[in-house]
């Protein structure tokens, strides 16, 4: 298989983290995955790419094919078979909120021929020629100033007790009107989103602690105690911390 990254210059990187492109001639695979931490956008102009799970959205019309995947509280599976050829873009979370609101419209549609064009057809992909098409798709979006607060926010304190309730504290408007926004552009509440934070960086800490023992790394992450720990990392990962080390870590 094939694959090239790129990521985008500012101000798209307000949007985009990152942008693939993959081919082959034929892929077949199954694969399940813990719930991510981010938004993705893929275009699809091979056999089929199907992706299962929480929060997940397609448009299927004509030539243009292409999957919108937000945040997720439980494992989701890919499903790949006969031609492989795609262009992906992994989003900021809030990300999934706009992108919504452009399912089956025109500017996605352009979106997908532009890509197609430069990143497909193309000998060399072009990505500085398509950069200029998918800003427009987010011509007159922003993260809202509640939103970027929460963001900022966590980023700091996630991990401390409590970090929620100070939050909350803070806001300009109710604890409900924000939970209702959030829930808009995230798909989860605040407090959802958090244990996502915590469940990724508990995933960090068993790659690189190989041996290290479990209840600690369960309270580095910030949960409350061992049984917490197992409980959430389950829910979003589909097995246990210790399961998930014996498959992903060497030891």
């Amino acid at each position: 298989m094939n694959e090239i990254t790129h990521i985008p210059p500012s101000p798209l990187n307000q949007f985009i983290d990152i942008m693939w492109v993959g081919k082959a001639r034929e892929l077949n695979l199954q694969s399940e995955d813990h719930a991510p931490l981010f938004t993705e956008l893929i275009f699809n102009y091979g056999e089929q790419f199907q992706v299962k799970g929480q929060n997940v959205f397609n448009n299927i019309h004509k030539y243009n094919r292409y999957t919108i995947s937000g945040l997720k509280t439980a494992p989701f599976q890919t499903l790949v078979s006969g031609k492989y050829c795609t262009v992906g873009l992994i989003l900021k979370p809030f990300c999934y909120g706009i992108l919504i609101h452009k399912l089956g419209t025109d500017s996605m549609a352009t979106v997908s021929n532009v890509l197609f064009d430069y990143l497909i057809e193309s000998p060399i992909p072009n990505f500085k020629m398509v950069e200029h098409h998918l800003l427009q798709l987010f011509q007159g979006a922003g993260i809202d100033r509640d939103l970027l607060k929460f963001e900022n926010h966590v980023s700091a304190a996630f991990l401390q007790k409590g970090a929620l309730k100070n939050f909350n504290l803070s806001l300009p408007i109710s604890q409900k009107s924000f939970i209702r926004k959030f829930k808009k552009n995230y798909l989860l509440t605040p407090g959802e989103f958090i244990k996502l934070k915590q469940v990724n960086y508990a995933i960090q800490l068993l790659k690189k602690a190989g041996k290290a023992n479990l209840t600690h790394i369960g309270l580095d992450a910030g949960f409350y105690d061992q049984a917490h720990f197992i409980r959430v990392f389950k829910q979003f990962c589909g097995v246990t911390p210790g399961q998930f080390r014996k498959v992903n870590v060497n030891h």
